[in-house]
């Protein structure tokens, strides 16, 4: 009978150990690491400081354009504002003159309303009020006051405007010695000429004294004469 040969525990081959990576810690290796660009060999501390630093620089940027594009905005607001103030201003302004003379001094009235207008109002002013027609202004002695009950802004389109007005204008003259009061609504169109709004058109609807004076150009004593 043969004997049997047993083969010692320690002359077993194991299987090949797989090499480390000796930069590399057992936590690392597991890890996904940021292609934040930074060399392998930057320790773990050091690359969270890094990491740190350049979320802060990048928070501090944000803040900065936040602040600045409100800065911009705030300055936007106040620009716009104060646009439409000196808009809402000027077409003030125009309705009162419109609506406010006294006929022995229209030819002031027509130079002042002159120097408010601009382009075809500015000629149309000029045309209107012909000779004739101040002259019979300055012989009824009209004399007409303008007052804004309410006005606002209805658009701005760049260097153009247009702005809505109700006025209330009470008149008198030697036809019609008893003052008499009208409310007319008035749209202005507005033009920005070197940075000053002037009126490049004035609509107003409703009755005025200018009209009624030129409609009514005769004395109480004339229409009983005629009647």
């Amino acid at each position: 009978m043969a004997e049997r040969t047993t083969i010692p525990e320690d002359t077993r081959e194991d299987p090949p150990a797989v090499a480390a990576d000796p930069g590399a810690s057992p936590a690392e290796d597991d890890a996904v690491r940021p292609p934040d660009g930074l060399p392998e060999t930057v320790p773990r501390p050091v690359r969270t400081l890094i990491w740190q630093a350049r979320l802060g620089m990048a928070v501090g940027i944000l803040g900065i354009a936040l602040a600045l594009a409100s800065m911009l905005y705030a300055q936007g607001l106040r620009s716009d504002a104060a646009t439409r103030a000196a808009v809402l201003d000027a077409g003030e302004v125009i309705a009162l003159r419109v609506t406010t003379y006294e006929g022995g001094a229209i030819d002031d009235w027509v130079t002042d309303t002159q120097s408010l207008s601009t382009g075809e109002y500015a000629r149309e002013v000029a045309s209107l009020f012909d000779p004739d027609i101040r002259a019979g202004l300055a012989e009824a002695e009209v004399e007409s006051v303008g007052e804004v009950i309410s006005s606002f802004v209805q658009d701005i389109n760049g260097d153009a405007a247009t702005v809505f007005a109700v006025l209330r204008q009470t008149y008198q003259s030697n036809v019609s010695p008893r003052p008499t009061s009208d409310e007319l609504r008035m749209e202005i169109q507005l033009s920005r000429v070197d940075g000053e709004w002037l009126a490049s058109d004035v609509a107003v609807l409703g009755p005025s004294a200018l009209s009624t004076v030129e409609d009514t150009g005769t004395s109480p004593d004339s229409t009983e004469e005629g009647g």
